[in-house]
């Protein structure tokens, strides 16, 4: 009986284990381009710390292409960086949701806490005037100096 427990407890920490796994990969060309985005600006905040930001933040710099674009957070939601809406550097998010009352800004900067992840929300499209878009958001960390950033791009799916 002891056998079967211990056997059962060790599948379920092995499913748990897969499922999470799954949760952080990228399944589409367009997940696994915003993961490199990521690790891109990611690797840039590691080396550079926040000197990093004002090149993540630029309109017209290698993070922002389109509809795509990285922002960074700290540890505790507040933006750091944000090419689409710099007016949003220097606030607080934390515990703010979006329209459907989902704090994703908490949840992106838990993912990036505990090894990366993706977050979904609704939230509206850079180009567009009026409605609000589907978003999927994969986050990361980047540490430098003893400073966290937490580091975020996305892609937009179908109107609501």
């Amino acid at each position: 009986m002891k056998l079967m427990v211990e056997s059962f407890s060790k599948f379920i920490i092995l499913m748990i284990t897969i499922g999470f796994a799954g949760s952080l990969s990228a399944n589409t060309d367009e997940e696994k381009e915003v993961v490199a985005f990521v690790d891109k600006a990611v690797q840039l905040l590691n080396e550079q710390g926040e000197t990093a930001l004002a090149t993540i933040g630029k309109t017209d710099g290698d993070f922002h292409n389109g509809s795509k674009y990285v922002f960074v957070y700290d540890d505790n939601v507040v933006m750091l960086a944000h090419p689409v809406k710099p007016k949003l550097v220097g606030r607080s998010y934390k515990g703010k949701p979006d329209v459907k009352g989902k704090k994703f800004r908490d949840e992106i900067v838990k993912h990036a806490l505990n090894g990366g992840g993706w977050t979904e929300y609704v939230y509206q499209k850079p180009g567009t005037t009026s409605g609000l878009f589907k978003k999927k958001v994969y986050s990361s960390l980047a540490e430098n100096g003893g400073r966290k950033f937490i580091v975020a791009s996305g892609t937009y799916a179908g109107a609501l």
